[in-house]
């Protein structure tokens, strides 16, 4: 009897093993991300930009996009509001002097959940940038499945999070089959024990 129950558990243990080694969790929805930006994060630029550009991993909602550029004394100098067209937001900028600004950006996943981050760079000429322009015209956007990403390129603060996946059925089935296995091992050895005459 020892022997069948000691079968049983070590057929169990098995199916433990496999069901460890066949899960897969795969990520959730992936929060948005800045995939880069324009003027890159840290740059000396020796003319003043016109206006700022983000990209990111996902595609923006012109309602949930807020960007603000700022001097060292937290000064606004963005003119209007954020341009959204696909992954991509182009916010215009008002006259600059020599000094670094923080670029400042809050974003929504497609998942509903709110991403936020900044990238600096820094005007090293003491000259203003030119009115900005009436009208802005994003770059079209990139595949958000294929980002592209340059030197510049800043990963947002949030972390992604992890859910259990389409592995959980192929776990499933691999306990059935360790318990099948088990049962079948059990029978065999009960069926041996009871045509072995005692010792």
């Amino acid at each position: 009897m020892r022997s069948l129950v000691r079968a049983i558990a070590v057929a169990f243990a098995a199916a433990a093993c496999a069901v460890g080694l066949a899960w897969d969790p795969a990520p959730a929805w992936a929060h948005n991300e800045l995939r880069s930006s324009d003027p890159a994060d840290g740059a000396a630029l020796a003319s003043a930009p016109t206006q700022v550009m983000l990209a990111f991993a996902e595609r923006l909602d012109q309602k949930y996009t807020q960007i603000n550029v700022t001097d060292r004394a937290e000064t606004s100098v963005v003119a209007g509001e954020p341009a959204v067209t696909g992954n991509r937001a182009v916010q215009r900028l008002g006259a600059l002097t020599a000094g670094e600004y923080t670029v400042g950006f809050r974003v929504v996943s497609v998942d509903g959940h709110p991403v936020q981050g900044s990238v600096t760079f820094t005007l090293t000429a003491p000259t203003a940038a030119s009115t900005p322009p009436a009208a802005v015209t994003p770059t079209p956007a990139a595949d958000p499945a294929t980002p592209t990403s340059g030197p510049g390129s800043v990963a947002a603060t949030p972390v992604a999070e992890t859910e259990p996946g389409a592995g959980g059925a192929g776990s499933v089935a691999v306990v059935l089959i360790a318990a099948v296995a088990a049962i079948g091992v059990a029978a065999a050895l009960l069926r041996r024990r009871r045509g072995t005459p005692p010792s």
